[in-house]
């Protein structure tokens, strides 16, 4: 007697299944490859430097820290924003010590905050002295503030702080004197 096609086809499928469930090693399937545009990057780290043709940067080679779009306040200027800061401090005093009230207004547009250029407009208002002697000093220098220091013929020493303002002569601009 035959058995009915359903036992065959059922005692097949059996065989296949033990066949599977062996203890015979067989090869472990090919992971699936995929391309770094395939998959954004979606946490906040960047990748260090790597070649995209590498494939993906293991955890430890991220680079965690978040990029500054701007510098920290209290990051030292570079040294063009310090010398075009003592530039216009320079010129500020130089127009801060002139005795001509028209002519100390022209001076200190554009190194000066109008501000303080309306304090120095009183026609009782005189200079503290004739001349700056010496080289100005920086005293405090960060990204948004720099102050200098500047030594007058009379002896006396005055410090000038300046902001920055890419609008003005010289990219800083004086907002306060101080002796």
């Amino acid at each position: 007697m035959t058995p009915p096609p359903t036992r065959l086809l059922t005692a097949v499928l059996a065989a296949l299944l033990l066949a599977g469930c062996s203890d015979t090693p067989t090869q472990a399937p090919t992971p699936h490859s995929t391309t770094p545009a395939s998959h954004p990057v979606t946490s906040p780290a960047s990748v260090g430097e790597s070649d995209p043709a590498e494939g993906w940067v293991g955890a430890d080679e991220l680079d965690t820290t978040q990029p500054s779009m701007e510098a920290d306040r209290h990051d030292p200027p570079e040294d063009a924003q310090i010398a075009s800061a003592v530039t216009a401090a320079t010129a500020f005093v130089v127009g801060w010590l002139t005795a001509d009230q028209q002519l100390r207004r022209q001076r200190l547009e554009g190194v000066a905050a109008e501000a303080l250029i309306a304090a120095f407009d009183d026609p009782r208002f005189t200079p503290a002295a004739g001349t700056q002697h010496g080289p100005a000093h920086v005293v405090e220098a960060d990204q948004m503030q720099i102050t200098t220091r500047h030594r007058l013929d009379t002896g006396t020493v005055v410090d000038v702080t300046l902001i920055l303002d890419p609008d003005s002569t010289h990219g800083w601009i004086a907002i306060a004197i101080t002796p």
